[in-house]
């Protein structure tokens, strides 16, 4: 019985680290949802790209909000690195503020597997780091 407790104490202490948020996670390919939208964690700031397409059938994600705050046009391809943004993170959650106009919240589900407000997912290639 001891030997199943200690074992069910470490796996939980993993799974606890692998869902610990770090700024780093959004390094390298950074974040893609399903609508191809990226956002990157690059030397000079954070950069979104991607395009806005909101219709009935999908969920309308974080970054398409960003796209509309920044006026972007639909089914144009938008690129923008924000020079003063910054994450930071709290346990399995990440708080990124892009401008002073413009914070996105993301939830860590996996080792590369994180969550948006609007339930929207999103991958990386890159294992954490």
């Amino acid at each position: 019985m001891l030997v199943l407790t200690i074992l069910l104490l470490t796996a939980r202490v993993n799974n606890e680290d692998t869902l610990k948020a770090k700024v780093s996670d959004f390094e390298g390919s950074g974040f893609r949802n399903n609508k191809g939208q990226i956002i990157v964690l690059v030397e000079d700031g954070i950069m979104v790209s991607g395009t806005l397409r909101v219709n009935e059938k999908t969920k309308k994600s974080s970054i398409d909000e960003v796209l509309e705050k920044e006026n972007a046009e639909s089914d144009q391809n938008f690129n923008k690195v924000y020079n003063k943004g910054k994450i930071e993170t709290k346990g399995s959650k990440y708080y990124v503020t892009l401008d002073d106009n413009i914070s996105l919240e993301f939830e860590k589900l996996g080792e590369r597997i994180i969550k948006d407000l609007k339930g929207v997912e999103y991958f990386t290639q890159e294992n954490s780091k």
